[in-house]
């Protein structure tokens, strides 16, 4: 093995040699030539001879590997891209070396055999090519038939008794037989020029028959491992194979966009305007009891959990948050921690856990490290009670997210609160007298690109009156942008939203488009004036559910009952919207998010009968919070639930 060794690293450089003459599909003309190199030949000896002064058995059944070395022609015929025909013919040398040896505590006898096995083979293989990106690797399956020539070994005796050693020379093996074996492997085709190819080779050949048919040498068969490289002449200069084409002039155009809306039944139109109406509104954001945590690392990221206390100055106001579910649970700590002042002599349990691949990786430590994690924070800054605050470190969540789904997996690093005071992880309400809501506030943008070249990034910004609204940006051909439009973002008059979309390509192409969407104002002034119909709107974010489920568990049931059933009127209609994560296949998770919505239209409809319900199963097709991120999966696994009320007049 030794002698070649130092062919390794040389194959390895010309596997990934770039040559000039590269092409997308690899396809050479019929080609022939010679091959060649060594082997490492592996001799499965199963027979037994006998000693003879002790009598005892010597047991020729030890493997051996020796050096060999192999040559001969090649030729290669191309079916068509995929297939070629390899036809092999040559030398093949099977040397080697088998010893046996027997004792009866005094004498020490052993037989070596140094075996000397030519053959002349024959090899139809057949090779596979262009199945990887990297064209020029091929993988070969084939037969190797050898007859042998030469079939004799050189056989010493010794002996400890008298020290005595007998050599015997050039004896012929009884019964030599043909040789058959199974050829697997790869190579890696190398053009020097438009018609000579530079070939190396690893394969290795899984031997079905002995090297003699006599039963004396019963299971005796020589596998061999080859490294090898072959050059060979193109019968035909295959010009257009191998000129090079010319390079395509890159192009891009940003074309108009489809903008459109979903109706009640969640069916796409085409969008015309926003109306942006003034109503009475009140929303209730839920509060997600987790803190999240990347994977191996036990401090959340400033983008999934916003530690107040520490970065800004003054002292963190709920009433401060924004009208934002996603946003508002970047506050979990502080809002947690701002709660706990107001409710001296709360109990707290922190329950750290891990996901499947820290518990693979024995970093268990992680779970109690993210527990103390929440429990040192609210403690120093909040000046909480340590001996009221439990750490649990856990494994696995009790109520895991998927295992199997890297982003359920990433949801279960986390730390766990709870409380057996209700005021501690309730639900935020913004209600407000004036609130300006978007009809429709989802809005989906399609864009119209056509371009020859890779796009490297894109960004769609809206604005209205020169003040941005909301800025999406991202790589790749965007299928569709989802903007849904927060109550109050939009302003109190007759002013259009403005959008900018503009895209760059790998070869640096930018390009863009602007338009504008109509927008009607319709303020409590105007309904006055003209008489037009007035409402209130109650909408309810509510996580209810597990990880693929669709129970209502009772602490959600607490708040249908405390928040939800008290705004329904006689005159309400109420609309139950069902979603999930995108975690998943789309068609079932449509299902459950109907399942969803039912069984909450049910819970409610048990307690307030004789009004207008309507419910939709959305599923993953509108995700109304972010799917990159933790919380915004756990945000998506809801239903929402509108109370629309008309007022009197």
């Amino acid at each position: 093995m030794s002698k070649f060794r130092f062919l390794i690293p040389v194959l390895f450089a010309i596997m990934f040699f770039s040559s000039a003459y590269s092409q997308t599909n690899m396809k050479m003309p019929i080609n022939i030539g010679i091959t060649g190199g060594l082997g490492l030949n592996m001799h499965n000896p199963d027979w037994t001879d006998i000693a003879p002064i002790t009598q005892l058995p010597l047991k020729f059944n030890q493997t051996s590997t020796a050096p060999g070395y192999y040559g001969g022609i090649i030729a290669n015929f191309p079916i068509n891209d995929i297939f070629t025909i390899s036809a092999r013919i040559g030398y093949n040398n099977l040397n080697g070396t088998i010893k046996a040896s027997a004792t009866n505590g005094i004498i020490v006898e052993s037989n070596t055999i140094d075996m000397r096995l030519e053959y002349f083979e024959v090899s139809p293989i057949l090779e596979l090519h262009n199945l990887l990106p990297v064209k020029n690797i091929y993988f070969l399956v084939g037969l190797e038939f050898g007859t042998p020539f030469t079939a004799e070994w050189d056989f010493t005796y010794t002996e400890t008794l008298t020290h005595s050693t007998n050599p015997m020379y050039n004896i012929p093996l009884e019964d030599k037989a043909a040789r058959a074996a199974l050829a697997v492997g790869a190579g890696y085709v190398i053009p020097l020029s438009r018609n000579v190819f530079l070939t190396p080779e690893a394969s290795f050949r899984f031997a079905f028959t002995n090297i003699s048919s006599n039963a004396y040498y019963d299971s005796w068969t020589v596998n061999q491992f080859r490294l090898g490289v072959s050059l060979t002449f193109g019968l035909a200069r295959y010009e257009e194979e191998y000129k090079e084409k010319p390079t395509t002039e890159r192009t891009l155009t940003v074309k108009e966009p489809s903008l459109r809306y979903y109706d009640k039944n969640m069916d796409l139109h085409p969008l015309a305007q926003v109306k942006v109406e003034e109503v009475q509104y009140s929303e209730l954001h839920p509060l997600i009891p987790y803190v999240f945590f990347p994977e191996g690392k036990s401090t959340p990221t400033p983008s999934s959990q916003v530690l107040s206390a520490e970065s800004e100055a003054g002292e963190f106001n709920i009433n401060n948050l924004p009208s934002d579910a996603e946003q508002i649970n970047t506050y979990t700590l502080d809002i947690v921690g701002s709660r706990l002042k107001s409710n001296p002599g709360t109990n707290l349990t922190v329950t750290g856990t891990i996901n499947s691949n820290e518990l693979k990786n024995n970093q268990k430590y992680l779970a109690k490290e993210r527990g103390d994690f929440v429990r040192n924070y609210l403690v120093a800054n909040y000046n909480a009670d340590p001996n009221k605050i439990t750490v649990v470190a856990g494994g696995l969540p009790a109520k895991p997210s998927s295992k199997a789904d890297p982003d359920g997996d990433a949801e279960n690093c986390r730390a766990e609160i709870s409380s057996t005071n209700p005021e501690i992880l309730k639900p935020i309400i913004v209600t407000s007298e004036r609130e300006r809501v978007a009809d429709p506030a989802l809005i989906e943008f399609y864009p119209n690109i056509v371009t020859n070249d890779t796009i490297l990034n894109w960004e769609l910004i809206y604005f209205q009156s020169g003040t941005q609204l909301k800025r999406f940006v991202g790589s790749g051909y965007p299928s569709h942008i989802s903007w849904q439009i927060a109550p109050n973002l939009l302003k109190a008059a007759q002013v259009p939203i403005d959008y900018q979309f503009n895209v760059e390509t790998m070869s640096g192409l930018k390009k863009g488009v602007e338009g504008s969407i109509p927008v009607d104002f319709i303020s409590f002034t105007r309904k006055k004036s003209e008489d037009l119909p007035d409402r209130s709107i109650s909408k309810f974010s509510l996580v209810l559910f597990d990880f693929d489920s669709d129970v209502i568990n009772d602490k959600d049931k607490q708040t249908i009952d405390q928040y939800v059933i008290p705004a329904i009127k006689a005159n309400s209609t109420v609309q139950i919207y069902g979603y999930t994560d995108r975690i998943g296949d789309e068609d079932y998770n449509k299902k459950l998010a109907q399942r969803r919505a039912n069984n909450v239209q049910k819970y409610i409809a048990g307690k307030v009968k004789n009004v207008k319900y309507e419910t939709f199963g959305i599923g993953e097709g509108v995700q109304i919070f972010n799917n990159d991120t933790p919380t915004g999966r756990q945000l998506s696994r809801t239903v929402q639930v509108y109370v629309i009320t008309p007022k009197s007049k």
